[in-house]
């Protein structure tokens, strides 16, 4: 008998159901492991694509949430903010190369005497003349010439291979974050919504103040601060990193003196022994930082060899008007950066050795004036290395000086800060923010 076409579709749905009510007896045992093999690997694909799809591809940083540093001060006055609201022309990257920053570009004249800049639009280049001009000591001997809004030139006295690095120094006021206000013990920050570079994640940074040490410890521990610098108990699962500062103390002989010329008379002095002919020294600290050990067992081995030692602890900032220019000390004890001794000829050139110059050694050493006039303009990073050797060795033979590790620091930040990075060498402690920009404390999911 012919089943109608028209009723196949009845007889194909009655066969499904009869199927699936007797499964049991439509199915052997082969053709019910197969079915159930089957419906597994459904269910396992399901499962898969259904986590697959509620899960994220990626998280990323987002932007938002607010920085708290916490600080030790009675005064928020003197807290230096550095890159947090301000910008170099360059910058140094974590690698210490050095990159744009308000400056795009730039050129260096054959002679190594001219740097030309072009400008970020942000800033114009009467605005870099005008605080250049404002602020002498930042790059002291240097001119600044607006050649039109976009373009600037500086001018140097004599080649610095170094320029640039002294450049990277925050000093225009275009940082990633601008002042908001002061309010009680703290001091807020918001986001420069014109900054030229890469947008800071974090919308707000907070300074906040405390009276000592114990205070802040207490702040950290119970979560009421981000970041700090100098904890002496860093807390659980803090992260830190430890800040080598580009400044260092040295200890000059002034070889000026009658009584301190001889060499012999100089090695006897900085071994800690009397030498003959020195009954009391005149030593100036212009310190501002801890004392080296070094330098107080020192001072110690000459007070017990029967050596008056007079000390005089005075300010930069007042040893500058007259103690220092006029060389009125036996020892000096003071603090630098590393941009100066990263310059040899600064420190030990003969043309240094008076009025405003940094030749504390009163040194006249004709070879080592050769040598550090070579070592300016080289620019070969193995010749440099090999030239200063050379300077350092006649260094040994004066007897004029000694030079103490540079200054460390330990920063730490809360595990809510990721993305928490910073450049292990720093000029100053307010270096630690240079890398702020990159932080987050907020993330977001992409699917």
């Amino acid at each position: 008998m012919e089943i109608p076409l028209r009723a196949l579709a009845r007889v194909r749905l009655h066969t499904f159901s009869y199927i699936l009510k007797n499964w049991r007896k439509s199915f052997n045992h082969l053709e019910k492991g197969a079915l159930l093999f089957l419906a597994l690997l459904i269910v396992l694909a399901s499962w898969r694509w259904v986590d697959a799809a509620g899960r994220p591809q990626s998280i990323i940083p987002a932007n938002g949430g607010t920085f708290v540093e916490g600080v030790v001060g009675n005064s928020l006055d003197n807290i230096d903010l550095g890159r947090l609201t301000k910008a170099g022309l360059v910058q140094e990257d974590p690698t210490g190369q050095i990159v744009p920053d308000l400056a795009t570009s730039w050129k260096v004249s054959d002679d190594k005497l001219a740097y030309n800049f072009v400008l970020n639009p942000v800033i114009a280049s009467y605005e870099v003349v005008d605080t250049i001009m404002k602020n002498p000591t930042y790059v002291p001997g240097v001119t600044a010439s607006a050649i039109d809004e976009s373009n600037v030139v500086l001018r140097l006295p004599e080649p610095n291979v170094n320029f640039l690095n002294v450049l990277s120094r925050p000093l225009f006021p275009n940082g990633p974050y601008t002042f908001d206000r002061k309010k009680g013990d703290e001091l807020r920050l918001k986001i420069n919504k014109n900054y030229h570079l890469q947008r800071a994640y974090i919308d707000r940074v907070t300074i906040r103040l405390y009276d000592d040490q114990g205070a802040l410890e207490r702040a950290a521990k119970r979560g009421a601060i981000n970041g700090a610098l100098s904890l002496n108990a860093v807390p659980e699962k803090w992260q830190s990193k430890t800040l080598t500062l580009s400044k260092k103390h040295l200890l000059f002989v002034n070889s000026a003196r009658t009584n301190l010329k001889s060499t012999r008379i100089r090695e006897k002095l900085l071994d800690g022994q009397k030498p003959d002919g020195v009954d009391t020294l005149d030593v100036l600290e212009v310190n501002g930082e801890s004392v080296d050990k070094e330098f107080g067992d020192l001072i110690e081995k000459l007070k017990a060899s029967g050596v008056k030692v007079n000390e005089r602890k005075v300010a930069l900032k007042d040893a500058v008007k007259s103690d220092l220019p006029k060389r009125n000390y036996d020892l000096l004890y003071i603090l630098v950066n590393d941009e100066t001794t990263r310059d040899p000829y600064l420190l030990w050139n003969s043309t240094q050795r008076s009025g405003d110059g940094q030749n504390f050694a009163e040194l006249a050493n004709a070879t080592i004036d050769n040598l550090t006039e070579q070592y300016r303009t080289e620019e070969d990073a193995a010749k440099k290395t090999a030239i200063l050797a050379k300077i350092n060795e006649q260094l040994q033979k004066e007897k004029v000086s000694i030079e103490y590790k540079s200054i460390t620091e330990t920063y730490a930040v809360s595990p809510k800060i990721q993305g928490f990075i910073t450049s292990n060498a720093c000029q100053c402690e307010t270096d630690r923010f240079d890398h702020l920009a990159s932080w987050y404390l907020n993330t977001k999911s992409i699917y």
